[in-house]
């Protein structure tokens, strides 16, 4: 099915929650209503009196309001809500205090649709509305209950604020206040007055055509919600307002051949958009991205961290080999997440973004099967992954990286020692990994290639920040390997002392020169200084055999420091490695491929848990202390 045809069978399965808070605290709303901040809360009783009034509180500020078609878009003109509004709609006397232009139009829109609402037989918490503001006392009544302020007796202050909206744009809420009622009164929240209002609203539309959603023949919505990301998003999934342009022009004859929807379809559609959205949709760097199961289940968080799936709080430890933490992810999946691992429960992945204000495009939407959503997590899970230290201060573990992190590592640049992207290009990144992730395609070669070239200027980060960069790119790397399914048995997260690649080779003798030097410091210098081998590291991707020579040069001062014993196990590891060159490759002039992070990685880890072995941490230390 489409995404609007998913999105209302979703509404539709989850009915119980219209109206009400759900175990998130949020509303899946009733069909013609909308939500609105309110900053001013009037009382009246059942016979149309005013009781009293007060200024909303923010936190208390949401409201859930009756709307037109018109009005729920909000097009430009007056276009008055049903029941709530702006003090200007709402307020007969607005003209007598506030000057602006058509003030009185504002008010006689508003209370000539509320009438007819009223006329046709209204819910009575309405008809007390409706009598009291047809008494046109309302500016009158709030600046003697001290909620307005006047800058000038009869003339509201343009200076005063609440909830930093002026006064003068303030928007109005009424509640009942009787001893008649039962409970709190508070309309906005009375699942009869959304009954009523849908009740009547309904006889009002007249226009009926086939609806692209349902198939069925009903009532069509010529005008489709706003209001879908947040309550200020004014951008809508479905729009034309250019019929005499070039919206037609050479395709259809007029808009319901283009497309026509369902009003009631498109209501629940767009409603639970909204509702799944406020719930569990990631919303980050300008990014909308939702994942949602029509029957409510939970889900894995997509862009979320994989640790607290597969790690006790206590138990983060570092695996053995790679396919321990294989398993882990496996048990996770399909044990936290075993209801979903059928090939009948559908899984819905969809990304929004605006391109201008007014237009929300869907840049991607896939429905797969849940065995298939759990399989290719899981395929991005172990084959996106590397042992890594900088998420947890208990050590190192192998795990996946957050794709937002992934995003620094390739494109961060280091400010007052925190990695920063733009936001505009952290959401085009972001959204290039989604498939990665969700259709087990491979990574794009710019992001890797450009994680390698920050992974390969250790001099430009902090020794935090390069290490982190130094783990992701790896990881993107072993990822890289993975989806080219080698038929050579090899585990790139393991030193492989047999491997004859030159680049691993290169980057392994970078390794060994960048340790032997670093052994050599005093505890001041750690973590101060730079070795011969970092400083030369980029360098040595275009120009390995000449770089390497000047780095061998260098490193003669150093071997004289060191510990004998440490020493003659270094001279063992280079010469084991020049041994492993096939002919004519340590002098070739080709750049180091991707690989030569790997050897230097693994090589690296290696060494320091050598040293750690030894009991050597004096002179080997930690490298990340």
């Amino acid at each position: 099915m489409g995404l609007m045809q998913e999105l209302h069978q979703t509404y539709k399965q989850s009915a119980v929650f219209i109206g009400r808070e759900d175990n998130y605290g949020k509303i899946l709303l009733p069909i013609a209503h909308s939500t609105q901040n309110a900053q001013i809360e009037v009382a009246v009783n059942l016979d149309g009196k005013f009781k009293s009034a007060r200024r909303v509180e923010k936190a208390q500020a949401v409201t859930i309001i009756p709307v037109t078609e018109d009005s729920g878009s909000k097009a430009n003109g007056i276009t008055p809500h049903p029941l709530f509004d702006k003090l200007c709609y709402v307020a007969g006397d607005y003209v007598d205090y506030v000057s602006k232009k058509k003030a009185d139009e504002y008010f006689s829109a508003y209370i000539s649709q509320l009438k007819n609402w009223y006329e046709a037989g209204c819910h009575r918490y309405v008809a007390a509305v409706y009598r009291y503001l047809e008494k046109k006392t309302l500016v009158r009544d709030l600046i003697a209950a001290g909620v307005l302020v006047e800058a000038e007796p009869g003339r509201l202050s343009e200076q005063e604020k609440i909830q930093t909206i002026a006064q003068t744009d303030a928007f109005v809420r009424f509640y009942i206040m009787d001893e008649r009622v039962d409970g709190l009164g508070e309309i906005w929240k009375e699942k009869e007055v959304y009954d009523d209002y849908i009740k009547y609203y309904l006889t009002r539309l007249q226009d009926r055509d086939l609806d692209f959603i349902t198939g069925d023949y009903t009532i069509c919505s010529k005008k489709q919600p706003s209001k879908i990301r947040n309550s200020g998003d004014k951008a809508k999934l479905i729009s034309a307002n250019d019929s005499s342009g070039f919206t037609y022009r050479g395709r259809f004859a007029d808009r319901k051949a283009a497309l026509s929807i369902g009003y009631i379809a498109s209501q629940e559609a767009h409603n639970a958009l909204k509702w799944l959205i406020e719930r569990q949709g990631y919303r980050k760097y300008g990014m909308c991205v939702l994942v949602w199961n029509p029957e409510d289940k939970a889900l894995p968080d997509i862009y979320g961290d994989v640790d607290e799936d597969i790690y006790d709080e206590d138990e983060y430890l570092q695996p053995e080999l790679a396919a321990e933490y294989a398993k882990r992810i496996n048990k996770a999946l399909k044990g936290r997440y075993a209801q979903i691992n059928t090939e009948n429960t559908a899984i819905n992945i969809v990304s929004l973004d605006a391109a201008t204000p007014g237009r929300l495009s869907v840049t991607y939407f896939q429905e797969i099967y849940g065995s298939d959503f759990l399989n290719r997590l899981s395929q991005w899970y172990t084959s996106c992954v590397w042992p890594i230290s900088y998420k947890k201060e208990k050590g190192v573990a192998v795990t996946s990286p957050k794709p937002e992190d992934i995003v620094l590592a390739a494109y961060g640049a280091e400010r007052n020692n925190w990695l920063n992207v733009e936001d505009k290009l952290m959401k085009q990144m972001m959204e290039r990994l989604l498939p990665c992730i969700i259709e087990a395609k491979p990574l794009p070669k710019d992001i890797v290639a450009a994680a390698m070239r920050n992974a390969s200027r250790p001099q430009a980060f902090s020794k935090y920040n390069y290490r982190k960069i130094l783990e992701i790119t790896c990881a993107l790397i072993h990822k890289t390997v993975m989806d080219r399914k080698r038929r050579e048995e090899w585990n790139p997260m393991s030193l492989d002392r047999n491997r004859l690649k030159r680049d691993y080779l290169y980057g392994r003798l970078l390794a060994v020169a960048h340790k032997a030097e670093y052994d050599t410091f005093s505890e001041n210098e750690r973590g101060k200084r730079e070795t011969n081998a970092e400083r030369f590291m980029n360098r040595m991707v275009r120009q390995p055999a000449a770089t390497w020579m000047e780095i061998n040069e260098r490193l003669r001062p150093y071997w004289k420091k060191l510990r004998p014993d440490r020493r003659v196990v270094y001279e063992k590891e280079m010469q084991a490695i020049y041994d492993l060159f096939l002919p004519g490759e340590f002098g070739g002039k080709g750049r180091l491929g991707e690989e030569y992070l790997l050897g230097y990685a693994c090589e690296l880890s290696d060494l320091w848990g050598n040293n750690k072995t030894d009991n050597d941490t004096k002179d080997g230390g930690n490298e990340n202390e």
